[in-house]
């Protein structure tokens, strides 16, 4: 009868817990969705050609080039290295065009094929390198780089032979936000390329292209809403501030011709709404002069749908586009100019939108989510530590115990034990022989440990399973039986811990009272067996609270991964 009680009691628990932290889940997620995209952008026709309607213009190929290799000496004392790329032969002052680097690249040497494609069309071209002192995944300075680029951009202009009234820049990805931010400080850039642009804040392109990536790798509906929740936090605590770069402050700078190019392979990038928000924001500003290409490229713009597959070619037409636009905005070509649509190329398809406002459920910094993170570990070390203290101070104790009832200098505060912690007599109070080790009984102590290996082992799984997440969608592993039978692992291991911790707190509550019956009334505990859960000493209650805690919080960690979600 005794343990249908316990056993009842123990259930009792388990149902109340799974409760309050899937009621928990639920108001750590986020106060926004991700949305699928529908207000699809209509492409004209399927060739990527751009073509003034009225003026000749060198096309690709027309010239030889020129490589050199020079120094940009930057406002605050440092310098970069650069390649210049001049057309020979070509006559007359040349439009020019600076480069601005995205994420992943920095170098002098890189964008070399566009750049010396550009140049043998009549067109200078000057690849500075980024300055990366500063430059982490932590940390990124945008108006710093602006500056920089800026200063770049006013030596490019005074190279001779360049001509300083058409001279502009090509950015890709995270660089249009450098290019943009250029654009509105200053009113003498001629004409923009903007190849891959975010557009949107980080955070909101970022939970886009999380959504895109883990729904195409076959991640279950509850991890791709986790990615919502961890987009949401406050990265403020690591210095992870330009995750919120306001880039649509910098939309009354697209004044300017724009050429905005997009990969329809690129699922991190807002590759319709991105482009009709420039297109729109341009038009609020009197700009109509903005065309846009799709192709058949990834988001580097290369021919292929792989992220990090080296060695792939520019996709097909690229180069030629960019070069012919350039050379049509240096004659003069207006947005009624064009012989070829306003929008072009391979028919894009974008899953989802970037959402307008992202807000946080009760968890809003990434700073307590590490911190929740790392106290069950945290709880766990001090236990263990506390354990071994605890298992050598019994170890003493019985050998202290033993030698003084040996002797029979042993106080009559114990029943007679032996150096094994065995009762010779019966307790104070009672008729029967109760053996009872100093300390946790054997039960209580495996409880313990089993909760806390479980605790932390669960964690690990955890952790490898969100980093097997990440690398996959990145690079774009399709595995939804792998990823289902992983989130359905980590959800038995959940209700597992849940259990245990259910049994916890039922066994602690018992002990705790018996231990106050003790106190109030100086009685001692009565068992059939050789054990007991009665535990002696407050050491010994705040070493199973440290594991406790570990646990519940343990689980809430869980709980914010959508592991108790229904």
């Amino acid at each position: 009868m005794e343990t249908v009680r316990k056993t009842l009691s123990v259930v009792a628990a388990t149902v109340v817990l799974l409760a309050v932290f899937a009621v928990l889940g639920q108001l750590m997620m986020p106060r926004w969705n991700v949305e699928p995209y529908r207000d699809h952008i209509p492409v004209t026709s399927p060739d990527t050609a751009i073509t003034p309607r009225s003026a000749a213009i060198a096309h690709e190929g027309a010239f030889r080039t020129r490589e050199r290799d020079i120094t940009i000496h930057l406002d605050d004392g440092t310098s970069v290295p650069a390649v210049l790329r001049e057309p020979v032969g070509a006559p007359g002052n040349r439009p020019a065009c600076l480069f601005v680097h995205g994420s992943g690249t920095g170098d002098a040497e890189d964008f070399g094929d566009i750049a010396n494609a550009m140049s043998s069309a009549g067109i200078v071209t000057l690849v500075p390198a980024k300055r990366t002192d500063d430059y982490t995944p932590l940390h990124r300075d945008y108006s710093r780089f602006a500056h920089d680029y800026s200063t770049a951009f006013d030596f490019m202009r005074l190279i001779p032979g360049v001509d300083p009234v058409h001279s502009g820049i090509y950015a890709e990805s995270e660089g249009t936000w450098i290019s943009m931010l250029m654009a509105q400080q200053r009113h003498d850039i001629a004409f923009s390329i903007l190849s891959s642009a975010p557009v949107f804040k980080g955070r909101e392109q970022m939970a886009m292209a999380l959504s895109a990536y883990m729904s195409q790798s076959g991640v279950p509906n509850p991890v791709v809403r986790d990615a919502a929740k961890l987009i949401s936090l406050d990265f403020a605590p690591f210095d992870l501030r330009y995750a919120d770069f306001d880039a649509e402050s910098t939309f009354d700078g697209l004044t300017m011709p724009i050429l905005v190019n997009y990969g329809v392979y690129d699922t991190a990038m807002p590759i319709e709404q991105g482009a009709s928000t420039i297109v729109d924001q341009a038009a609020r500003h009197g700009n109509r002069n903005v065309t846009v290409r799709y192709f058949a490229a990834n988001h580097q713009m290369r021919a292929g749908a792989g992220l990090f597959s080296p060695g792939l070619p520019l996709a097909d037409g690229y180069t030629k586009a960019l070069s012919d636009w350039v050379n049509g905005i240096a004659v003069g070509t207006d947005a009624q100019g064009w012989a070829t649509p306003q929008v072009a190329g391979v028919r894009p398809h974008q899953r989802y939108a970037a959402p307008d406002v992202i807000r946080s459920g009760v968890i809003g910094s990434l700073g307590v989510l590490v911190a929740l993170t790392a106290t069950p570990i945290l709880c766990f070390v001090i236990a263990a530590i506390g354990g071994v203290c605890f298992l050598v101070a019994e170890i003493l104790r019985r050998r202290r115990i033993a030698a003084s009832n040996a002797d029979g200098t042993g106080h009559g505060r114990f029943p007679v034990v032996d150096k094994h912690g065995r009762a010779l007599r019966a307790w104070p109070g009672t008729s029967r022989s109760f053996t009872r080790m100093v300390g946790y009984s054997y039960g209580l102590r495996a409880l313990l440990i089993v909760g806390s290996a479980t605790a932390t082992l669960t964690l690990a799984a955890l952790a490898g399973y969100l980093s097997y997440v990440g690398v996959a969608a990145v690079r774009e592993w399709r595995n939804p039986g792998i990823m289902t039978i992983g989130f359905n692992g980590l959800r038995i291991a959940s209700l597992l811990l849940t259990v245990l911790t259910a049994w916890l707190i039922t066994w602690l509550w018992h002990s705790w009272r018996i231990r106050r019956a003790y106190i109030a009334h100086g009685l001692y505990p009565a068992a059939r067996r050789a054990r007991s859960s009665w535990i002696l000493g407050r050491w010994h209650w705040m070493l199973a609270s440290f594991v406790l805690a570990g646990m519940l919080v343990t689980l809430t960690v869980l709980a914010f991964w959508g592991l108790f979600s229904l």
